[in-house]
């Protein structure tokens, strides 16, 4: 298998979209279940934490040698 770096504004809009569904799914379902009060820097620290880390996880493609 090769190992190919993916652009970087891909890297960018597949980060801020991975972490905008986390951020969406992870608040809706931690405010349904609980009685805690809407906090934006939690929204703010799991956006950019989790869209961080997946666009590090998803720097590079791989593909088989032909």
């Amino acid at each position: 298998m090769k190992r190919e770096p993916i652009p970087l504004k891909k890297v960018i809009i597949n980060g801020v979209i991975n972490g905008l569904i986390f951020t969406l799914f992870m608040e809706g379902y931690y405010n349904f279940f609980t009685e805690d009060k809407f906090s934006l820097l939690r929204v703010f620290i799991h956006f950019f934490a989790f869209g961080f880390f997946m666009a590090l996880i998803f720097r590079y493609q791989y593909r088989k040698k032909n």
